[in-house]
């Protein structure tokens, strides 16, 4: 067994999501340091964007869905952390905690809630045939 699919069973996570994880933990920390963290906020939130882009376009190709699936795994993988980051960049803008704790609750849940009242059209029209 490869030494990638073992640390893949150990973790549950790709080799390429566990370096994309310290990626972002040493972008955060170096931007944290160097008095930097609303722009290294912005560029991930720019690169969470463009990558979610990417997956919506790829997803829809049939000869690059094997793209379209990583890229969809990496952008779910990193959401509540891009979540974070808006809220980051939000609450510079914003000062009413109370407003900035609906939208974090929104931004939280909001996935979770579409996910659940989304039918998938196999099961629509299986129910129909029914």
């Amino acid at each position: 067994m490869k030494w990638s699919n073992r640390i893949q069973i150990v973790t549950g996570q790709t080799c390429v999501h566990i370096s994309l994880h310290l990626l972002l933990i040493a972008a955060l920390v170096l931007g944290w340091k160097h008095q930097a963290l609303i722009q290294v906020s912005m560029v991930l939130l720019a690169m969470y964007s463009s990558v979610f882009i990417a997956m919506m376009l790829t997803q829809r190709t049939p000869r690059l869905r094997n793209l379209g699936d990583f890229l969809e795994d990496v952008t779910t993988t990193y959401y509540f952390g891009a979540a974070m980051l808006v809220l980051l960049l939000l609450s510079r803008v914003i000062h009413n905690n109370l407003l900035l704790g609906g939208i974090g609750v929104l931004m939280l849940a909001g996935p979770a809630l579409v996910s659940l009242l989304a039918k998938e059209p196999g099961r629509a029209a299986a129910k129909k045939r029914s």
